[in-house]
């Protein structure tokens, strides 16, 4: 029978004086730094210490919050590398920490046309393992997005569960891609009756949404002139949307609304770091305006959703945001490895957090997916109207 060997003698003192000393509230930085300093000079087996130091930040910062993570000199020059090989499996991934320390991959988005759109992987399903590491035990995202990056054309294995699934963990092969770079913003003039609705789709903000939303919305609006009309709403869709740049989304936002705070970013303490403020110039301030959301719209999308809310200038349709609303802070350290940290949290106009409690829609839809739910926003949109 194999049992564990207990160990009768007194154990030295970790500190000098640990014995006289009253037992500590909590574990304070000389305790800690004394506990490391035993198990490097006295476990069983020789330690590495760089090694054991690498793990043990990696978990103490992965632990903060989701966002904040370290790597290793080696893992940033493994990083480096997958950017200058370019290739992707297309997935948008967040990790998820349960109670008893252990992860859980989700899929929040699959770029349309990737490796893993044909493989039939979809928004949801939860990665089990990639590359033959279970996700279980990664420290952090970045961990995941550096697996399902690598050489154009190199195959890699994940394994997958799928919510509510029969068929237990599939294996799927993905042969990695350069990412598409089709149209982040796409735009459609809906009719609705004698009324002309504009639905503009963003899938995600990256340098020159803002740009790229206005031609559309300029497009729209010359469209529904040209038939005799003019542009009765707007429906700016973010289903699925996992954010980007800020600045884009702020960009979005001051197209229609003309004053006031759009975001502000609190630090420690809850100082002020940074406001965006609306401007004037050019704002649509009367076109019935509605932001469609989901669970997985996160980051940038969140913040034009809620300035559109709190701003009164339109309404929020479908599901309660992600809940991502902190900024991050990438700090490269002497060794070569790199911190990044979160530093401060994103604010509404009112100042209300977004950070872990998402967007809650003005009218809840119990169905998000597909036309249905541009369908359903297009409706409160030809309400506001009626009221007018």
């Amino acid at each position: 029978m194999v049992g564990t060997l207990a160990v009768q003698r007194a154990q030295p003192a970790l500190l000098p004086d640990a014995r006289a000393a009253k037992p500590k509230a909590s574990l304070d930085r000389d305790s800690f730094h004394a506990a490391l300093d035993t198990v490097l000079d006295r476990y069983v087996e020789p330690v590495d210490a760089s090694t054991v130091l690498t793990r043990g930040l990696q978990h103490m910062v992965a632990g903060l919050d989701p966002y904040s993570h370290y790597l290793s000199a080696d893992q940033r020059a493994l990083a480096k590398k997958r950017q200058r090989q370019g290739a992707e499996a297309g997935l948008v991934t967040t990790l998820h920490r349960r109670a008893d320390g252990s992860a859980h991959l989700e899929v929040l988005a699959v770029h349309p046309e990737s490796p893993g759109a044909r493989a039939g992987l979809r928004p949801g399903d939860e990665l089990v393992s990639i590359r033959g590491q279970a996700c279980a035990f990664m420290a952090s995202n970045v961990e995941a997005q550096l697996a399902l990056a690598g050489a154009v054309g190199e195959r890699i294995t994940v394994e997958l569960a799928r919510p509510g699934g029969r068929d237990g963990v599939v294996a799927l092969e993905l042969e990695l891609a350069k990412p598409k770079h089709d149209a982040l913003v796409t735009g459609a003039l809906d009719l609705k009756g004698n009324h002309a609705v504009a639905h503009i789709t963003i899938a995600a903000f990256r340098k020159g949404t803002g740009d790229q939303v206005k031609r559309t919305l300029a497009k729209l609006h010359r469209e529904a002139s040209e038939g005799g009309g003019k542009l009765d709403g707007i429906v700016l869709d973010v289903r699925g949307n996992p954010g980007g740049e800020v600045d884009e989304a702020v960009i979005v936002a001051d197209l229609f609304i003309d004053e006031g705070v759009l975001t502000r970013t609190r630090a420690r303490g809850g100082a002020i770091a940074r406001e965006d403020m609306a401007t004037a110039a050019n704002s649509d301030l009367d076109t019935p305006l509605v932001v469609l959301q989901d669970r997985r719209s996160a980051s940038a999308s969140e913040l034009l959703a809620i300035a559109i809310q709190d701003s009164g200038r339109g309404r929020v349709v479908g599901e309660t945001s992600f809940g991502k609303g902190t900024v991050q802070e990438v700090l490269p350290l002497a060794d070569g490895s790199l911190l990044t940290l979160t530093v401060a949290r994103y604010y509404s106009p009112r100042d209300r957090s977004i950070d872990g409690q998402g967007v809650r829609p003005d009218v809840v839809l119990s169905a998000v997916d597909g036309r249905a739910a541009v369908d359903a926003a297009e409706r409160e949109l030809l309400t506001q109207l009626a009221l007018r």
